[in-house]
């Protein structure tokens, strides 16, 4: 018990040690009992009616180091005026130190904020690491499909200048969008982003790298660290180098983007079939309004054809619905054996361990698109469309 007691005593020390705040407050208040309690005895005899117990001479103590002085309380003998000038003047040191201190402490979060040094405390939010022209697109998509733009919370990770990204957070005041800097890829840059409570996280390879090598390597590098940190988060990446993908998808990335991945689609088309590039860059355009958006399917069409809601959409909304999507979770080993794991269960496991097989289903989308007019919809299912607003998010 002693130890325990001990233990306890010497982290409170350390942790008052630490706060400057809690050592003002100490002070502060110890002063208001050091000043009561002669106050309360000077003033017994003589003014009983104004200090008449301890109490009194608390509150009038707390008022005068506070610099209020009510005056509905005087001390009238000559100690009790001498304890009352050093109250006075210990309360004009002690409460502008303490007032300093306050100021001092947020005007040092601000500076560690703008420049990115500051800890996150979002939790759910969506992480961006990297940075390139294709950032501020993404936080255009965010701020034009989000029905409250301001409920969606985003941390920049990057090495870029902090005045460039208080420019781009100023740009957004739609979104609740913070700032860390440093090298994205380093697990204590990740940590003070919070990456542990994210939801999800984007990485992008940094405008001034030139080798699509190194930056298809510290993107790898930066999605083995964020899967190591939280093995649930949902991680999308956009790579430069096509030879690249399977390493990425060794490496878990829930999907990746492969940077001119379908620059040979759209110039072919431009002479085979004229009009359709055309038509799929303005649907893909941010600027041009016709754009997709996934939306609820109403419950009532749950077991109808898609066509029947594919004539409901465009008639009562204007949208031109394209297909269904459908989620579904992951699927462990764990989740399709028995929790006894002494006999032949114990011996699956250990046989797949053993072969390096990984039969865990990764949690991902399912798109079914232009499917048919009698397909069923269903109960999971998530309709996609192309139109001019956006609805609510399934």
């Amino acid at each position: 018990m002693a130890s325990r007691n001990a233990k306890w005593f010497s982290a409170a020390w350390k942790f008052i040690r630490k706060n400057e705040i809690l050592q003002l407050s100490i002070v502060i208040l110890a002063t208001v009992n050091v000043m009561a309690f002669p106050v309360w005895l000077f003033e017994q005899q003589k003014n009983a009616g104004q200090f008449h117990s301890f109490g009194d001479s608390l509150w009038w103590a707390l008022v005068t180091i506070a610099t209020v002085g009510y005056g509905d309380k005087v001390p009238v003998t000559l100690g009790g005026r001498i304890i009352g000038s050093i109250a006075i003047i210990s309360g004009l040191v002690l409460i502008s130190l303490f007032t300093a201190t306050v100021s001092s402490l947020f005007v040092a979060r601000r500076i560690k904020e703008s420049q990115g040094l500051q800890d996150i405390s979002f939790s759910d939010h969506i992480v961006v690491c990297g940075w390139n022209s294709h950032v501020e697109d993404i936080l255009q998509t965010f701020r034009r499909h989000d029905r409250q733009p301001s409920s969606l919370k985003v941390v920049l990770a990057n090495d870029t200048a902090p005045e460039l990204m208080e420019a781009v957070i100023e740009t957004y005041p739609e979104l609740d969008l913070k700032f860390v800097r440093g090298d994205y890829a380093r697990e204590a840059v990740l940590n003070r982003a919070n990456i542990k409570s994210a939801q999800a996280a984007i990485i992008v390879p940094d405008h001034g790298t030139e080798a699509g090598i190194a930056a298809d390597n510290k993107t790898l590098l930066c999605l083995l660290t964020m899967k190591s940190l939280n093995p649930a988060l949902k991680v999308y990446a956009h790579i430069i180098n096509k030879d690249n993908l399977q390493h990425f998808k060794r490496a878990n990335a829930d999907e990746v983007i492969v940077s001119d991945q379908y620059v040979g689609f759209f110039l072919a088309n431009h002479i085979i079939a004229p009009g359709a590039p055309q038509t799929a860059m303005e649907i893909l355009d941010n600027q041009s309004g016709n754009d997709f958006h996934r939306v609820a399917i109403p419950p009532e069409f749950v077991g109808k054809n898609f066509g029947e809601l594919l004539i409901h959409l465009k008639k009562d909304h204007n949208w031109t619905l394209v297909g269904v999507v459908k989620e579904h979770e992951s699927v462990h080993l764990n989740d399709i054996l028995s929790d006894d794991t002494s006999a032949i269960d114990a011996f699956i496991q250990r046989k797949f361990k053993e072969a390096g097989i990984n039969v865990a289903e990764k949690a991902g989308v399912q798109t079914t698109v232009n499917p048919p007019f009698d397909y069923k919809i269903q109960s999971k299912d998530i309709a996609v469309i192309i139109g001019t607003t956006s609805s609510e998010k399934a």
